[in-house]
C-alpha cells in the first residue's frame, strides 16, 4: 500500500510538470493571436534614458514622448514632446512633414511592398515567441504570479552550435531568455533578456525586462520596458545607462 501511494505521488508530480517545448509552442500561438488584436490600439509612449557613470550616478537624462498610431495597417510613431516640453515650431513642422511623407509613401506601396512591411512589423513584435523554441534549449523553472495572474516560468539558453538564419537570430543567440507565460492565455506577461554572448551589439550584462498587462477586453498590451545597458563605442568609450 505504501509503495502504491509513493508510486502514484511520483507519477502525479511528473505529470504535473509542464513540458517546456510545449509551452514554447503554445506561447508562439498565443502571442500571434494576441498581436493581431494589439493592432487595433493606439497608445502614447513615454521613454526616459539616463546615462550613468561607473559608480551608477546619473550624468545625463533625456525623455521623449511619442504618439503611436495606426497608419495603413501598421504603427507609426510621432514625436510630440522632448524632455517633457513641446517641440519647437521647426521640430513640429518637421514631424508633420515626416508623417505626411510616410502616409503618402505607404498609400503608394505595391501589394508586395505592403505585405513585406506588415510582415516586418509583425515579426519584430513576435520574434521572441516565434523563434524561442527554435533558438533556445528550454527548461521549466517553476510558477509565479505576474500582475495578479498565475504564470509558468520558462528559461532558455542559446542552442550550442546553431547557425543563425538571419541577422536577428544572430543577435538573439547572444541572449539568455526567461519568459513568464500566462497559464490561461499563453501570452508572455513578462520577458527578461540578458546578454551573455560575445557577439551582441550590447555588452555582456545588459538586461532588458518587458512587462505586459491584460486589459478588460482580454488583450495583452505593453505596459513597461526597462533596459539596463552597457555599450562600447569606437572600442574605447564605454557608455552605461538605463532606458
Amino acid at each position: 500500500l505504501i509503495f502504491s501511494i509513493l508510486t502514484s505521488s511520483v507519477l502525479c508530480a511528473q505529470q504535473a510538470t509542464p513540458d517546456p517545448a510545449d509551452l514554447g509552442r503554445r506561447l508562439a500561438e498565443g502571442e500571434k493571436a494576441n498581436n493581431a488584436k494589439t493592432r487595433e490600439y493606439a497608445y502614447r509612449a513615454y521613454s526616459v534614458t539616463r546615462h550613468l557613470d561607473k559608480a551608477g550616478k546619473e550624468t545625463e537624462r533625456h525623455s521623449e514622448t511619442h504618439d503611436v498610431i495606426g497608419l495603413e495597417g501598421s504603427t507609426y510613431s510621432k514625436l510630440i514632446l522632448r524632455d517633457d516640453k513641446p517641440l519647437t515650431p521647426a521640430e513640429q513642422k518637421r514631424e508633420d512633414s515626416r508623417l505626411a511623407q510616410e502616409t503618402e509613401r505607404r498609400r503608394k506601396e505595391t501589394p508586395e511592398q505592403r505585405r513585406n512591411r506588415l510582415f516586418s512589423t509583425s515579426y519584430n513584435l513576435m520574434f521572441q515567441a516565434e523563434r524561442m523554441k527554435d533558438l533556445y534549449d528550454l527548461r521549466y523553472v517553476g510558477d509565479e504570479t505576474v500582475d495578479g495572474r498565475a504564470a509558468y516560468i520558462v528559461e532558455g539558453m542559446p542552442k550550442p552550435g546553431l547557425r543563425p538564419a538571419t541577422a536577428n537570430d544572430k543577435e538573439l543567440l547572444n541572449y539568455k531568455v526567461r519568459a513568464w507565460i500566462d497559464q490561461q492565455d499563453y501570452v508572455a506577461g513578462r520577458v527578461e533578456l540578458e546578454v551573455i554572448g560575445d557577439h551582441s551589439r550590447m555588452q555582456k550584462g545588459t538586461i532588458i525586462d518587458a512587462l505586459d498587462s491584460r486589459n478588460e477586453a482580454g488583450v495583452w498590451l505593453s505596459k513597461e520596458l526597462q533596459a539596463r545597458f552597457k555599450l562600447r563605442l569606437f572600442k574605447t568609450i564605454e557608455v552605461r545607462g538605463e532606458t
